[in-house]
């Protein structure tokens, strides 16, 4: 119930502590997921959230507590993108220096200044280091390129591989890799994460798999409530996959009404298991529109990786599994061949 004085009215100085409380939960709640569940100081704040949440009755964010909540989704978001880039950077420079220490053995003294490069990259977080540990090692493959010709295909695919690296991390820093609608990731991230996700399948063989989410009869909110209800259906429906997925994953606005979800280091009954939970969740909430709740359900297709598969066979194997969900009834989970 709203806070109330003995007439019925609400009580101003009731009302402003729920409205500062709710911004407290927020606040909190953002600090939180930005420092992750491990840090002392997380622990602390989540068991501050607790007590918070006990005082207040539950609604959604709005306002003030609405923009907090945005603004730390976009920066856990461009925090953990950010590390993976850096992460990839080092590998692909790391396995060209070990690469190359294999070619050219002991010879020239040029295995031990491989040696010193691998170490100084591992122990590195700074992207300049990174890039002028790269500078100098170029600087050594040019004085023994000719020795061999693969030593040259080899320099052709480490410069192709940072120089895609410097394009993706400059459209990091472009801030166009975030949904403004769901805050969610967007296609542009998606196109740039699968690529990395498939090169670590192919290196390492930890199952993973791809969900192709669509929300079925999503025309009729727009048809019957308008673009806005569209919208805000579009919202809860990505926080609802969003706090069914582990930390590990990441959930993709696809485009309109279609998400895409990467599910790392999971088998066929894991991602079944994933998505079916998902698919709950979903059902399970609903938006309010004044008096009326508005049900959501969702068609889910799931594929697993299979080495040597494109990135295009990929997102085709899951969209005809999501679209088998469709013909087959809707809100169901369906598995790809």
């Amino acid at each position: 119930m709203e806070p109330s004085n003995k007439e019925g009215k609400k009580n101003p100085k009731a009302e402003f502590t729920e409205r500062t409380t709710r911004l407290l939960v927020a606040f909190s709640d953002g600090v939180f997921k930005l420092l992750g569940e491990q840090d002392i100081l997380a622990k602390k704040l989540n068991d501050l959230q607790k007590v918070l949440k006990k005082s207040i009755r539950y609604k959604p964010p709005a306002g003030l507590a609405k923009e907090i909540q945005d603004y730390f989704v976009r920066a856990k978001l461009e925090k953990i993108f950010l590390i993976t880039e850096k992460t990839e950077l080092k590998q692909i420079i790391i396995d060209l220096t070990l690469s190359l220490k294999k070619m050219i053995g002991s010879s020239g003294g040029y295995s031990d200044s491989m040696d010193n490069h691998i170490g100084k990259i591992q122990k590195t977080d700074s992207i300049s280091e990174i890039k002028a540990i790269k500078d100098r090692l170029i600087v050594e493959l040019r004085a023994i390129k000719h020795e061999t010709t693969e030593l040259n295909k080899e320099l052709e695919a480490y410069r192709k591989s940072t120089q895609e690296l410097k394009l993706r991390l400059e459209q990091l820093e472009s801030d166009a890799l975030i949904d403004p609608l769901t805050n969610s990731y967007n296609r542009n991230a998606f196109n740039m994460k699968i690529r990395q996700t498939l090169n670590e399948f192919n290196r390492h063989k930890d199952p993973m798999a791809l969900m192709f989410i669509d929300i079925d009869h999503f025309k009729k909110f727009n048809d019957n409530y308008g673009h806005t209800i569209g919208d805000r259906v579009l919202e809860s429906v990505a926080s609802s996959i969003e706090s069914s997925i582990r930390n590990s994953d990441s959930l993709y606005r696809f485009g309109g009404e279609e998400f895409v979800v990467l599910l790392h280091k999971c088998d066929e009954t894991q991602s079944q298991r994933v998505a079916e939970k998902v698919r709950m969740q979903v059902e399970k909430d609903y938006y309010i529109d004044g008096d009326r709740q508005l049900k959501v359900t969702i068609s889910v297709g799931v594929a697993n990786f299979k080495e040597g598969e494109s990135m295009d066979q990929l997102v085709d194997r899951a969209d005809q599994a999501m679209y088998a969900s469709k013909n087959g009834g809707r809100n169901r989970v369906t598995l790809a061949p």
